[in-house]
């Protein structure tokens, strides 16, 4: 299957009613956005296969931004990912959580006043990366340049360029900046 075969052509791109969309964008026919009109999307991007961007509130896709094949983004609080960032496959975004304390009652299927719903933003910065299968909760920065090693569980704030990883993530070690230069060289009208 060719390129053009996978993804999105431009008009079907501009059929899909996104609230924005930048240039060399690159949507899988195999991804899912449920409210397409929700979304604003930056410049080279791709969205590769079987992902799910779904909920009711705004998804921001930075540019240079890689979403791999088979990554959740559940979009009930607002999810902001950077410029220069990746998720990899497998990968789930939350803003929503249940009450686990067994207080409460849990699932969708049940009123609103029976459950205690955490519902909190998401935001990666620039140069962050997410690694295979990881899972990000509710509530959880990822400030500039983090990087997220593959099958790790992260909440709340993670330190501006440091490598993450584990179940909590924790640091591991300092993130080189070195490709800030690259990205400079690589787009220097940016």
């Amino acid at each position: 299957m060719t390129k053009a075969q996978q993804y999105l052509s431009e008009a079907e791109l501009a059929a899909l009613g996104l609230a924005s969309c930048g240039r060399h964008v690159f949507i899988s026919r195999q991804a899912i956005l449920t409210r397409p009109e929700c979304v604003h999307i930056g410049s080279r991007v791709r969205i590769d296969h079987f992902s799910i961007i779904s909920g009711t509130s705004t998804v921001s896709i930075g540019n240079n931004v890689h979403i791999g094949s088979h990554v959740g983004i559940n979009a009930a609080a607002p999810v902001v990912i950077g410029n220069y960032s990746g998720i990899s496959g497998g990968t789930k975004l939350f803003t929503t959580d249940d009450d686990y304390s067994g207080a409460f009652l849990t699932g969708p299927t049940v009123p609103a006043e029976y459950t205690n719903i955490t519902t909190a933003e998401v935001r990666l910065e620039e140069h962050c990366i997410v690694g295979a299968n990881s899972v990000i909760l509710p509530g959880t920065l990822l400030e500039e340049g983090v990087a997220v090693g593959a099958m790790s569980l992260v909440k709340g704030r993670l330190a501006a360029w440091g490598v993450y990883g584990g179940v909590p993530a924790v640091l591991i070690k300092p993130r080189s900046k070195d490709l800030l230069a690259k990205a400079r060289e690589a787009y220097p009208d940016v």
